[in-house]
């Protein structure tokens, strides 16, 4: 069994046991809010995609969840900004792809990761354009495939995808690009394919024409979302951390129940009535721990790293990650 299989069999089981503690008055995955005892102020850079760091901040049972620590959100920030905020010691939360997070600690950053947004993959992938001529994989040869940047989600898709399809990385023609330039090029021919996730891939999905090549159901994927404070900040307020892990399992329990959460999300970020609808066909994503399992499966994406030439060698995982279900 691949550690991804592993992981989601162990997503599987933690979903019984959360239904199961419910039924327990007063009883929430990690504990109770009373737990959560610190008066800090956690200030969270909330980025323009609909994470449940995102949307946790209309609900009315966050200030129950977080007890005693205040929360101020700041956004929508682009991650780059996002990111920026933290570093600066202008933020202390923000959100990112494990991919990106792996990238971060390998850079020595100081990060620490504290809850996976966990979904079957399907928000992430490759769809050729319309009138590309591309219906598969091996067609990719020589085409221009458009991601992001080197190192990147794009490009971490783009390696997995193409193993065993006879067409190697090193065949296709790269094209790094802004996603604000994404659908123009998709649709006037400039590039023959996507290699992306999110609002980015539900756009190239809804285009009359393009066809979805694969998307992470395909191949071993171990890229999902994850949830990141600044070391400092976990170090001096884990009590506060842990309140915040505990609020996003409440809102991956809400979104499973009514996953409009997140596509009201999108639509007010502006997304089309089109976009909106192929997000909503898109798995619904489960909050959980960064426990064993949860730093295996990061391990295993961070030695895929090391093997697509991305970092240079491992991280360590488990010095820049906190398991808040324990």
């Amino acid at each position: 069994m691949s550690s991804t299989s592993r992981f989601h069999h162990r997503v599987r089981r933690l979903l019984a046991a959360v239904c199961a503690a419910s039924l327990l008055a007063g009883a929430a995955a990690c504990g109770t809010s009373a737990q959560a005892k610190d008066d800090a102020t956690m200030r969270v850079a909330y980025l323009s995609t609909a994470n449940y760091l995102t949307t946790v901040r209309d609900e009315p049972f966050l200030e129950e969840a977080m007890g005693s620590t205040d929360v101020e959100f700041t956004g929508p920030y682009n991650p780059t900004d996002a990111y920026a905020a933290v570093l600066s010691g202008n933020a202390d939360a923000t959100s990112t792809g494990t991919g990106s997070f792996i990238n971060f600690i390998a850079q020595g950053q100081p990060w620490t990761a504290f809850a996976i947004e966990y979904y079957d993959g399907d928000s992430q992938g490759i769809v050729a354009a319309p009138g590309s001529g591309v219906g598969s994989l091996a067609d990719l040869r020589g085409r221009k495939v458009a991601i992001i940047k080197r190192g990147g989600t794009g490009d971490y898709v783009l390696h997995k995808a193409l193993e065993g399809s006879g067409v190697s990385v090193d065949d296709v023609d790269v094209v790094e690009m802004s996603p604000s330039n994404f659908q123009a090029a998709f649709t006037s021919g400039q590039i023959d394919a996507l290699s992306s996730f999110d609002q980015n891939l539900a756009a190239a999905m809804a285009t009359p024409g393009a066809k979805l090549l694969a998307d992470g159901r395909d191949y071993d994927n171990h890229n999902v979302s994850i949830h990141i404070v600044s070391r400092d900040f976990a170090t001096k307020h884990s009590e506060a951390v842990k309140a915040m892990y505990r609020a996003l399992v409440r809102e991956s329990e809400a979104a499973a129940k009514r996953p409009a959460i997140i596509t009201d999300a999108y639509r007010r970020f502006g997304a089309s009535d089109e976009v909106a609808d192929q997000i909503a066909r898109f798995d619904v994503p489960r909050i959980v721990p960064i426990d064993a399992d949860g730093r295996a499966m990061l391990e295993a994406q961070a030695r895929e790293y090391v093997d697509f030439g991305f970092i240079d060698r491992m991280p360590d995982i488990a010095a820049a990650t906190m398991d808040c279900g324990a």
